[in-house]
């Protein structure tokens, strides 16, 4: 009988994740909260539940284990306390619940880092307007406001003055989930994006990529370029700090996912969710720059398959770029030039997050993004000669209702 996997999130960019299972001979089931999931029609089974409510997919695992022989648990998206508590009902091997929910909540993740001397910026929980203005008064201006335990930077934003912080702390307490949020020492610096893979406590390195930004005072990613251009000394500095960083948080086995930035004072850690990267990173530009494929690695590697390593191996040295496209907020009346964008040289992946009708939101974090780009090439200057290209070819109309 196959062995099966459960993988949490059928949405675009799982995809991958999916076809990887099925290439390696195993039985999916994708779970997903929307019933029209496009993962759905590649995987054996389209389980419409939602991936946060971890009781009722736990529940569903373990009624069905025998049925379809699950074996492993795989994290399509930031739901790594879903994964631990299905792991822990069934027995499979994974990382505690509480390491998860640590993983999974900044102020917690912070707290270990902090008393364990991880090298990360400091920071502190608020519950009220006027802890907020204490604690920014503390860390001195400007400070970064965040939700505890949301993803894709939701609730995020550069705080520069006091007159800003209110209603800044007021929309990131709505996205979280504690009634809170974190006041954090702004730094400044170069970011990157790590993924790692621990094994018996000791880390395996899965790639580093160059992330690029705009939109301030909002952190809002527009892409990233990999592999990154640092040199191997400095890259070695970052994976230290990330390989403290999952020690610190007790990742043992799997994946922990790091995002980095170099400061003047050297490398610091920002955020570690207990998973592989869910923007494009470790599903299409690793693969594509460096023919090394992580989802497989940790698949096998939940599976208990000793060879996993092999797939954190490198067979190219290309390079590859994901860049969102950023049209004019407001609705959009025509998208025009994606077959020919498509057709570009290079050109590997256009994704279309919004369609004709629908509406482009003000850019104020990276789930606003409406579009992606996936390109390869032979040097980082031909990557972005094509992004140029793509732009001009693949036009957005929209009604400009948020000028």
């Amino acid at each position: 009988m196959k062995k099966g996997i459960l993988i949490l999130a059928a949405g675009p960019m799982q995809i991958p994740a999916v076809l990887t299972a099925k290439e390696l001979g195993l039985f999916v089931i994708a779970a997903d909260r929307n019933p029209q999931a496009p993962g759905f029609r590649f995987a054996d089974i389209g389980l419409p539940l939602d991936i946060v409510e971890y009781a009722a997919l736990a529940d569903w695992a373990v009624a069905h284990k025998s049925e379809h022989n699950i074996s492993a648990v795989f994290a399509g998206s930031d739901v790594a306390v879903t994964a631990a508590v299905i792991n822990q009902r069934l027995g499979l091997p994974g990382i505690p619940v509480e390491v998860a929910e640590a993983s999974h909540n900044k102020a917690k993740m912070k707290e270990r880092w902090l008393l364990d001397g991880v090298s990360t910026p400091a920071c502190d929980e608020v519950r009220n307007r006027n802890e907020a203005r204490r604690v920014a008064a503390k860390h001195g201006y400007p400070v970064m406001v965040k939700a505890v335990d949301n993803s894709a930077s939701r609730g995020t934003k550069v705080v520069c003055k006091e007159a800003e912080l209110e209603a800044t702390v007021d929309n990131a307490m709505r996205y979280s989930t504690t009634s809170s949020c974190l006041i954090e020492q702004f730094v400044e610096g170069d970011e990157q994006s790590v993924e790692t893979v621990m094994h018996n406590g000791e880390q395996l390195r899965a790639g580093m990529v160059d992330r690029h930004y705009g939109f301030f005072p909002y952190p809002l990613e527009v892409g990233h370029t990999n592999p990154s251009h640092l040199s191997a000394d400095v890259q070695e500095q970052i994976f230290r700090v990330v390989g403290h960083a999952a020690q610190s948080l007790g990742i043992v086995n799997g994946p922990a996912k790091a995002d980095m930035i170099l400061t003047k004072r050297g490398p610091m850690i920002l955020e570690m969710p207990a998973r592989l990267s869910g923007g494009f990173h470790s599903q299409y530009t690793t693969p594509l720059a460096l023919g090394m494929n992580p989802i497989r690695a940790v698949m096998r590697q939940s599976l208990g398959d000793d060879k996993f390593q092999e797939d954190l191996v490198p067979t190219k040295n290309e390079f590859s770029l994901c860049h969102a496209l950023f049209p004019p907020p407001g609705k959009i009346r025509n998208i025009s030039g994606y077959e020919d964008a498509q057709a570009l040289e290079g050109v590997k992946h256009i994704f279309l997050y919004k369609e004709v009708g629908e509406t482009i939101e003000p850019y104020q974090n990276c789930a606003d993004r409406p579009c992606y780009v996936i390109m390869q090439a032979r040097s980082r200057e031909k990557l972005w000669h094509t992004f140029e290209t793509v732009k001009n070819t693949l036009q957005y109309e929209t009604d400009g209702s948020f000028a």
